[in-house]
């Protein structure tokens, strides 16, 4: 938590350190600091940071955009992602960028968190593919970070048998770069405070390549990368919104294939995967991952080898969780269907993950009815739709031979200051899947029924109000 602080507090004063657009700069803050409250303590805030740098940079050009592009935005919901490309469908392209103040949805607020990274400029892209023009026209962007808390933390201190191991410096380097928007690479190296270097100076270790508009092949990644369908409910990898102060959060925005950019050591796949237009709007993504996760493992009855639990933390500091290491392997393949067109979306997503070693019942009552064996397969469908002011979304999910889950809500556009989200959720207690991220009151959306309500109410750019509630 310190580390992302620290890593906000550098960042901001990076941005205020231009005073020609300093003004612009208050705004990149605001978002930061408006998003942070949504997302969870562990999560890698220098991802959005990296989105919202290169835009700059580089701002979208409003007429020649896509619903995925926008989806990046972390300040627009759904529903004001589907109003601007009804308004560009009814209105033709725009002229000036203060028309957004006639889309429905879009207020004050929302238009000003826009404008530093958008205009109606043509900008130049580098469509031609060539082994020089990747090597002499490409974008290079190199960051190094040090993080070290002054006090002794109680880690460090002499406990046995769960004393860190390493020095108390967090170090992360992270590499990018960028030919125009059709290739992307990416290496991202971090050692966290308490491990040790054996052998190699970071503990973790990342890195992909990524290609753009093939022809039929929209999306080409190999190394690590993240899948986000739908609602959560079935395969959201990477990170996920909560509950928070912006109420239209509930409403997901699913990026499909994504190259993994993030410093998490959990929360990604590991192999190659790639979208494909099958016939004008549906696309298919399959793929196919390998890796090692964390997992404590005891022996059963017959003295073979069994998980008990995977450690998400990616921690590596004392002699546990230096043995807990990489101990458990993982195999995911399975393939997700996508039809687009309009203001309707639907898909469905079909796959299997198996386990080096099978997970046993544990003896916790909580734990009653949690995933045995070593083989899961889970398949689920989706939806979306934009009528008017509503956008309607949900998702049903079922994992076989146990349980289903799912989710349906609305968001709403009640005037251009006041917004609606309501959405109900069932997750039965025997649902079983390792990639769920949907809408949940815990930390795993299983055994859990809820409807939630909130409004959003933004009379002008310096006063917000939410109001929501929890059933």
């Amino acid at each position: 938590m310190r580390f992302r602080l620290i890593t906000l507090v550098f960042v901001v004063m990076g941005f205020i350190a231009n005073a020609q657009i300093a003004e612009q700069e208050v705004n990149v803050r605001d978002i930061l600091e408006s998003v942070a409250e949504n997302l969870p303590d562990d999560y890698d805030i220098t991802e959005l940071i990296d989105v919202l740098t290169r835009y700059k940079k580089h701002p979208i050009n409003f007429n020649k955009t896509s619903p995925e592009e926008l989806k990046t935005l972390v300040f627009l919901s759904p529903l004001q992602i589907s109003n601007f490309f009804a308004y560009l469908k009814d209105n033709g392209d725009f002229v000036n960028l203060l028309e957004l103040q006639s889309i429905d949805a879009f207020d004050i607020k929302t238009v000003e968190s826009l404008l530093p990274f958008v205009t109606l400029s043509v900008a130049t892209e580098y469509e031609k593919l060539s082994f020089k023009n990747i090597l002499t026209l490409g974008e290079n962007d190199l960051v190094m970070r040090f993080a070290q808390t002054l006090q002794t933390q109680k880690g460090f201190t002499d406990l046995p048998g769960n004393r860190y191991l390493g020095t108390p410096e967090r170090f992360q380097t992270r590499y990018r770069y960028h030919y125009g928007t059709i290739v992307s690479a990416a290496i991202t190296l971090d050692k966290d405070a308490g491990e040790k270097f054996v052998g190699k100076p970071f503990d973790f270790y990342s890195g992909n390549i990524a290609l753009f508009k093939l022809g039929r092949v929209k999306k080409l990644v190999v190394g690590d990368y993240t899948l986000q369908f739908g609602q959560g409910v079935t395969m959201w990898s990477g990170f996920a919104f909560g509950k928070g102060q912006d109420v239209t959060s509930v409403a997901k925005k699913d990026l499909g294939l994504r190259p993994y950019t993030s410093a998490n050591e959990y929360s990604f796949l590991r192999g190659a995967s790639a979208t494909i237009n099958l016939y004008k709007n549906i696309d298919i993504t399959p793929f196919v991952s390998f890796r090692n996760l964390d997992a404590s493992h005891e022996l059963d009855f017959d003295g073979n080898l069994v998980q008990a639990t995977i450690n998400k933390s990616g921690y590596h500091r004392t002699p546990t969780e230096i043995e807990n290491k990489n101990s458990l392997s993982q195999q995911v393949y399975g393939a997700a269907l996508q039809y687009t067109k309009n203001e309707l979306g639907i898909g469905a997503i079909a796959y299997q993950s198996k386990y080096g070693s099978s997970f046993i019942t544990q003896t916790s009552v909580y734990d009653r009815f949690s995933f045995t064996g070593n083989s899961l397969t889970n398949v689920g469908a989706y939806y979306n739709y934009t009528y008017e002011n509503i956008y309607l979304f949900g998702e049903v999910g079922k994992s076989l031979n146990s349980g289903l889950a799912y989710v349906n809500g609305a968001l709403i556009s009640l005037s251009p200051t006041v917004s609606a989200a309501i959405t109900y959720r069932n997750y039965e207690k025997d649902y079983h899947n390792f990639f769920n991220q949907a809408l949940a009151e815990a930390s795993e959306a299983i055994n859990e029924k809820g409807l939630y309500a909130g409004l959003n109410i933004t009379p002008n750019k310096k006063w917000a109000f939410s109001i929501y509630g929890d059933y």
